[in-house]
């Protein structure tokens, strides 16, 4: 593993600090304290806003900010965002934020429902971003008796944020420019670490980054993989990667979640937890409360964190970010946090939870697998021109 990443340095940057932010209190708390601080502008990019006391907090503190003069753009997804009500609206809007919607699902041009903007990024005065899979909602900041949604996000501060708020100038205005970005890398001996890059998937526009990163990751692994699946259910090659992996001495361990906001997906990754068991890997169910992070560590040296699932729609209809670091000190403090998880919030699937299962549960997950993945065709059948609806 640390010989293939030699081979990729060249790609990663250095010269930035990162670190990990988890939601709950501690995001929000950080997410404040940028849009407190910022000089000059801020970006923010959601797939979720809800007009509930965490969606208000994070308004309330994004008008203080316009009013003292910063330029505040906020760009939601139209159908992640749909409960949010008119008034809520008109009030951001009404206070000077520049606020829109992204591709409305009707429109003049007719419906649009496969490509969405499924990434979250804030990004304030070009210097310093928070980028990871966390909405603004009550259910991530925790409700009272309830822990916060498990999810993460990157807090990063440094030059690549200037890339960072190029990319949101780009969805913001619409203007799609594809500029190579320099390395500040000189010598493969003489690395300030940590080592990142931003990565984005959106098939509409062929970028394909974040499926790359992981199907390389898990390809060249050697010792363990740990992946948090909020939806997971990964194509036939990236499981063949998996079983690969796992033949050539690889660990792999999953956490997902005991209980789901969708209980389709449930139903179908339910299927997967055969394939799971028979190729040996460690399935641990999060029980606190729902889990939709996205992550995966390798080898105590890479992890990535974002907004990217490990499926069939995430992979080509939604419009994703994930942050690639390599550092041997935060993978190895992530995993930690991971295994501490698993260990104390976590039930492990054993051999009894096969033995229990009715033909006719075998036989509905088995289904619900079969119809969710025909829907993901479905949907990515939509997404084709869903880039003139932005």
């Amino acid at each position: 593993m640390k010989f293939y990443f030699k081979k990729l340095l060249k790609r990663y940057k250095s010269g930035n600090r990162v670190s990990l932010v988890k939601s709950g209190e501690e995001y929000f708390s950080v997410l404040k304290k940028m849009i407190l601080e910022a000089k000059n502008e801020i970006h923010l990019q959601t797939y979720i806003l809800n007009d509930d006391k965490t969606g208000r907090m994070v308004i309330e503190e994004l008008i203080k900010a316009r009013e003292n003069g910063k330029k505040v753009y906020l760009l939601i997804d139209a159908y992640g965002s749909r409960n949010i009500s008119k008034n809520f609206v008109k009030e951001i809007i009404e206070s000077g934020i520049h606020f829109r919607y992204f591709a409305p699902v009707i429109t003049s041009k007719g419906f649009c429902l496969g490509r969405r903007l499924h990434q979250k990024i804030v990004v304030v005065d070009s210097k310093i971003a928070l980028i990871g899979g966390i909405n603004i909602a009550d259910r991530y900041m925790g409700e009272i008796n309830k822990k916060p949604w498990l999810d993460f996000a990157f807090l990063i501060e440094g030059p690549i944020c200037k890339d960072i708020s190029n990319i949101c100038d780009g969805f913001w205005e619409r203007k799609f420019v594809n500029k190579k970005i320099k390395n500040n890398i000189k010598k493969l001996n003489n690395q300030v670490y940590p080592l990142l890059r931003i990565r984005q998937n959106d098939w509409v526009r062929k970028k394909n980054q974040i499926s790359r990163s992981y199907k390389h990751a898990f390809k060249n692994a050697e010792k363990y993989i740990t992946i948090v699946g909020a939806y997971f259910l990964p194509s036939r090659k990236l499981r063949n990667l998996i079983k690969k992996a796992i033949k050539g001495g690889v660990k792999v361990k999953i956490i997902l979640s005991k209980k789901s906001d969708e209980k389709v997906f449930q139903l179908a990754m339910d299927y997967l937890y055969s394939w799971m068991h028979r190729n040996n890997i460690e399935i641990y169910e999060y029980y606190p409360n729902v889990v939709n992070g996205k992550a995966a560590v390798v080898d105590d040296i890479w992890l990535t964190i974002g907004s990217h699932d490990l499926n069939f729609l995430s992979t080509y209809g939604l419009i994703e970010m994930n942050v690639d670091v390599i550092d041997a000190d935060l993978a190895q403090k992530f995993n930690f946090y991971l295994e501490n998880i698993m260990e104390k919030e976590c039930t492990r699937v054993n051999e009894e939870y096969f033995k229990k299962k009715w033909i006719f549960e075998k036989f509905l997950s088995w289904f619900t697998y079969v119809l969710v993945r025909i829907s993901e065709y479905f949907l990515i059948f939509l997404t084709r021109n869903d880039k003139y609806n932005e």
